[in-house]
């Protein structure tokens, strides 16, 4: 019969919770849309980023015509201002940030009362998530 170690438990409690985590966290996004246009994401979103393994409070403000503004203000006062644009190709909402020269895309969740804007860099090397101000 195998031993259960400590160092095992561990590892098998810290698999139990990242399953329950990733189950849960895609479970609460509504359905994925479509992007058509802009007009569909403009306005001031409020969430968080994640850089690297860090995740910090921001907001983004998208225009109609493409514009966008990410403020990360945990990350110094007033904080980091990272600018770029936004444009739809086919059936996407792709950015590419003038500041730091990433490129990724954004993929707008809604339903049952909720819209949610999820970004993603590629490479992965940063994430997103924004929902409408208030």
């Amino acid at each position: 019969m195998l031993q259960s170690t400590p160092q095992h438990q561990l590892r098998w409690f810290f698999r139990v919770i990242l399953s329950v985590v990733m189950t849960v966290g895609c479970a609460s996004l509504p359905p994925e849309q479509v992007a058509r246009d802009l007009k569909t994401i403009d306005g001031k979103w409020e969430g968080w980023v994640q850089i690297r393994t860090d995740r910090h409070p921001a907001t983004i403000t998208i225009t109609q015509d493409g514009r966008f503004e990410v403020l990360v203000p945990s990350l110094g006062s007033p904080g980091p201002r990272f600018i770029g644009t936004i444009s739809v190709i086919d059936g996407t909402y792709r950015f590419k940030s003038e500041t730091s020269g990433s490129t990724g895309t954004y993929t707008l969740h809604e339903g049952e009362g909720k819209r949610i804007l999820v970004g993603v860099a590629d490479g992965g090397r940063s994430s997103s998530e924004f929902r409408p101000a208030k």
